[in-house]
């Protein structure tokens, strides 16, 4: 309940839990920030991996998952990483089962966040996310605003740590004294900190938002569930 002592709260999502993931906990622990990894659980123990810009995307253990993300949290983001919207209804349920049975096992506790792979959702697999009481489910379309939302299951972020538009946005809310609570959502994937060459922006950035006395770190379930 960060909004009892604080206006405005940051926090981070990352997907696909990939080996690029090590170095990215890496700085935002060194700075005291949160993040929430989405991560899919069949192709991890498959090395099921994958090339951008000749930089090699591997996925980590599920054992190496376990110890490396403590501390953050921990939400579904399917089993294999199917377009949902392209799948029928049997196929969304296993992958979503699945993906929550898994993570559950590994990391005793039940998940109750979702990112949509690709971005992509319709209102049958919102219905199907809400079966598993799932609380919310990020989207990839960027609104680059900071107030609360209502529609936590259809939630969009504020933006891509790579987006241009970022840098003004940040800036504005270190500024800001809301009255009303804020939250500046960032989104990505920790891999194109390699294949777009993005370790120092983002390192920048971590150290920029980071120890503000009025501003709350915390996961996506800490920060959403209010």
């Amino acid at each position: 309940m960060w909004t009892k002592n604080y206006k405005k709260a940051i926090t981070f999502s990352f997907d696909d839990g990939v080996y690029q993931d090590i170095r990215l906990v890496e700085i935002l622990n060194r700075y005291g920030l949160k993040a929430t990894f989405n991560i899919n659980t069949g192709l991890c123990s498959t090395k099921h991996d994958f090339v951008i810009n000749d930089v090699n995307i591997t996925h980590l253990s599920l054992d190496t998952m376990a110890k490396l993300y403590q501390g953050h949290e921990v939400a579904m983001h399917t089993h294999t990483h199917p377009d949902l919207t392209g799948c029928d209804l049997k196929t969304i349920k296993n992958e979503i089962k699945k993906n929550f049975d898994v993570i559950t096992q590994l990391f005793k506790k039940e998940p109750i966040g979702f990112a949509y792979p690709y971005g992509t959702f319709n209102d049958e697999i919102v219905k199907e996310l809400s079966s598993f009481n799932i609380k919310y489910a990020r989207t990839i379309i960027d609104n680059y605003d900071t107030n609360l939302q209502n529609d936590l299951l259809r939630f969009r972020p504020t933006a891509h740590f790579n987006d241009p538009k970022l840098t003004d946005i940040v800036e504005t809310f270190l500024r800001s004294s809301p009255v009303t609570p804020q939250i500046l959502y960032i989104w990505g994937h920790s891999y194109e900190c390699d294949t777009e060459n993005l370790w120092s922006s983002f390192e920048s950035l971590c150290q920029k938002i980071a120890n503000k006395s009025d501003i709350y770190y915390g996961t996506n379930e800490d920060v959403l569930i209010v």
